[in-house]
Parts: C-alpha cells; structure tokens; sequence
C-alpha cells in the first residue's frame, strides 16, 4: 500500500481531525493535536485529565463507540483501576465510570461475540512488580463487560499465577508477569505473553457468554521473557487461518519471534518458526529492553521499539524494522532484518501508526516527551521527526485517536 506524504494528507493548514493521546505515571492523560505553520509541525495540548489515576499506563480505544479505556497501574499502591472515557470531538475526555482492580493492570483488549456483536468485553494483564503487595493476588488476567453505550464496567473473571521457583532471569522472573493481551484475527481468542513465566496463556472466547476458557499455553524460550505480540494476516480482506503468523517481542532476550498459527477443533496452537535479535545480527547493547511492537502500513514490515540502547546518541534510541512477507505481500515469509532507524528520544515505550497516512505517535518514557515521527515511504521505515512535546511525568503509552 503506497502511503501518501504527511505534509499533503496528515496536516492540514492548521490541524488535523485526528488526536493523539498519551498518558502519563504523573497521573495525566493528555490530548495532543498535530499542527503545521508556516511549514513547521508541532503537537499543542488540547486538552488533559487527572481521572485515570496515580499512573495511568495503557489506553484502549473503542472508536465505534466514541470510548476510552484506560488502566491505572497505581504504581507503589494495593489496587489498580480502570477508568471509561467518552472521547468528544473537541479530544476532551468525560469520564463515565471508574472500578477498582487489583494492582499492576498494563495491558487491555477489547473483545465482542458473535451472539450478541453490540456487546464489549475486555481483558487486562496485571504486571505485578511489587513484592510487598498482595503478591498472590497482582500476577493475573481479568475479564470484565463494558457497556458500549454508559461506559460502565463489571468485573467478570480473575485467573491468579504462581510460580514455585524464580525462572531463569531471577530478578526479572520472579513471579508471574502477564505483560500483553491480545485478541486473535478470528476474535475467539485472547492471548497474554507473561515475561515472568515464559509463556503465552491462550484463553478461547465462549461465543454465547464471553466468558474466557483457559486452554494450553505456548512455552517460549527459558528466560527471554515474553511482552508483547501482534497478528499479521494477508491484507486480503478476509482473515485466512492458513497464512496467520504471530509475532512476539521478548524484553529479557531482545528477540522477535515468528509462530505459525494452527486452527483446529482442540483449539489454538503454534508452531515457531523464526527468532532473530531486534539488533540483526548484533548483539544488543547492555541494559537495552525490547519494548513494543507494530505492523507497517503496507503489512510488509515488523517494527519494533527498544529502549536503553542509545544506538543514535544519548538518549536517543532506536526503532527496529523487519521485513515479513514475500515480494507480492501476501504470504508471510521468514523474517529478514531491515535496519535500526532513530526514536528521537530515550526509552521509546509503546508507538501507534496511523493506518491512513503512516505517521507514528511515539511515547518516550525516560524523555518525558511525546514524538510525531514521518512514516518514510520510500524506505519503508520511520523517518525524520516532525515535532515533540514535553509532558509531565514519564509517558508509557502513546496512541492515535478522534
């Protein structure tokens, strides 16, 4: 897919329609709306609000409902929260409903049935890193409804992990650690890396109640620590099962990894087919971190974020680009590294790109900072910085939204 230049479709003479929103372990969510002047970008606030919580750490967007969910990771305190949001045109957020959670929620999806499609579910991955809190109780998965038209939550499920022994990473896998959730092409199953217990649980969605079973998880490499995963099918508009690769980040190896998915009656399984460091055929620098992980705009290409590397200068690190498919595009292929390419900053956390234009919104935490980074079309990677805007706080999630 040919992505048009972001100075003749993302900007427009003043601003855009479409918003970024970044939160904030200050205890912010904030609005931010993409400008140009005079032929200079910039990212102005537009609106902020305190009501996510102490550390607001990840964001969902229900678009077709106008909802905001985010997680409060309450870092340092006994429980999380979740916390609904109506999103406005304006980008301002109202708040609709606030429940209490047990501590360390990280990750969120949003998931519906086919029985009843106007209904919302949502999975969330509690990361529990606090060995003084309800230890038993913050390294675990939770399922709750969401009310597309309130806002208004209710808990449904609560799976608790233990671990007999710290695995191969000690200070790093010493409990439990569900890192990621995600739901697969089909939207029957929700899957959760755990970086503390090397594997992926795979819950498969009821279709009547939307209550999530259990089945048999996916072990990964000892000690590389799994956290985040995303699907890729051919863009074909139609999910095949036969050509549905999954691919995984793990922060303790620095590694992506390919599996291939397998669809049959017992359920969910994956054969792995590829790892490869997220610094080609380097190794990575000491004390960097795999962090997050998206699919390009022309669905050829793995791009991923490290922090702590400085692979561009201090404080500056790097995005890693992987390409994923054969010469026609439809047909994932073994991965094959494309080049480190800057964050502009330190620490880049989680990054959004915009499926129309390419353009990548990048929370970089240890900068305190939000960047607007050109999606570059000739070289299928990101490119030359736009603009910055300095926050509150370090910043763990940054995505686009109306």
């Amino acid at each position: 897919m040919r992505v048009v230049l972001l100075s003749t479709i993302l900007f427009g003479a003043t601003s855009l329609a479409a918003k970024i929103y970044a939160a904030s372990y200050a205890g912010t969510v904030t609005t931010l709306s993409p400008q140009r002047t005079n032929g200079s970008y910039g990212l102005s606030i537009v609106a902020q609000t305190k009501d996510c919580g102490i550390s607001p750490s990840w964001l969902t967007l229900d678009e077709e409902h106008g909802l905001m969910l985010c997680l409060n990771e309450a870092i340092g305190a006994t429980n999380g929260s979740l916390t609904t949001f109506r999103v406005n045109s304006n980008g301002s957020l109202t708040t609709l409903d606030v429940l209490e959670t047990i501590t360390g929620p990280v990750m969120s999806a949003i998931y519906t049935i086919p029985s009843d499609p106007a209904k919302r579910f949502v999975a969330v991955a509690h990361y529990h890193a606090d060995m003084a809190l309800r230890f038993s109780e913050g390294s675990a998965v939770t399922a709750y409804t969401l009310d597309p038209t309130s806002g208004l939550l209710n808990q449904t499920q609560q799976f608790i992990y233990e671990i007999p022994a710290p695995g191969p990473v000690a200070d790093r896998q010493d409990a439990p650690h569900p890192h990621g959730s995600i739901v697969d092409p089909t939207g029957r199953y929700v899957l959760v890396p755990d970086l503390g217990m090397d594997r992926i649980h795979i819950f498969k969605i009821c279709p009547s109640s939307g209550l999530l079973q259990p089945q048999k998880p996916l072990l990964v490499k000892p000690g590389s620590g799994p956290r985040h995963a995303v699907f890729w099918t051919p863009k074909t508009g139609v999910v095949s099962t036969e050509d549905t690769i999954l691919y995984l980040v793990s922060e303790l190896g620095n590694t992506l990894s390919s599996f291939k998915a397998d669809y049959s009656r017992n359920g969910l399984t994956f054969v792995k087919l590829q790892e490869e460091s997220t610094y080609g055929g380097s190794a990575a620098p000491s004390g960097s971190k795999v962090s997050g992980i998206q699919i390009s705009p022309g669905n050829d290409r793995i791009v991923v974020s490290n922090r702590g590397d400085a692979t561009f200068g201090e404080e500056n690190d790097s995005f890693a680009v992987f390409n994923c498919t054969t010469a026609h595009g439809n047909r994932a292929a073994n991965l094959s590294f494309a080049g480190l390419f800057p964050a502009y900053g330190s620490y880049p956390r989680e990054f959004d790109i915009n499926a129309n234009n390419g353009a990548i919104a990048v929370a970089l935490q240890n900068s305190y900072e939000v960047a607007l980074v050109q999606w570059n079309e000739h070289t299928e990677s990101p490119g030359k910085l736009l603009a910055k805007k300095s926050l509150t706080g370090e910043i763990p999630a940054a995505i686009w939204g109306h």
